[in-house]
């Protein structure tokens, strides 16, 4: 019989649930914040924006410039079609006084007067 008490012992020893100590994780885990997105701090999110702001206003007085430059290049172009017209206009000038003040015409209108030329009333005036 002392078999079966020390039998019964130990049933009621294996009965008594053994205190597992509790594994206390170091990291607790949070199952709510298991989101990938990373959280952005006020001055990041700031900078952001300001780079963003600074970019477009590059983009526009890069535009604007570029409207700028082409507008005057065409003032530019307006001006020297300009110049170039005046300076055939002047050439075509200079050629219509040199036909007109030439000495055969001169000659020709003094005859036609009756205007004679005498070579010893003549001087040559050198500049």
């Amino acid at each position: 019989m002392k078999k079966m008490v020390q039998n019964n012992a130990a049933r009621q020893i294996n009965a008594i649930p053994k205190r597992k100590e509790q594994e206390v994780p170091i990291h607790k885990t949070d199952s709510k914040n298991k989101s990938l997105k990373v959280p952005f701090s006020g001055f990041e999110i700031t900078s952001a924006v300001a780079l963003s702001v600074l970019f477009m206003a590059m983009t526009i007085f890069l535009i604007s410039t570029k409207v700028s430059l082409s507008g005057a290049q065409y003032e530019l172009q307006n001006l020297n079609q300009k110049i170039v017209n005046i300076q055939n206009s002047n050439v075509n000038t200079k050629q219509d006084i040199s036909e007109l003040s030439s000495k055969s015409r001169l000659m020709k209108i003094a005859q036609d007067a009756g205007l004679t030329m005498n070579d010893n009333s003549i001087r040559n005036v050198s500049k």
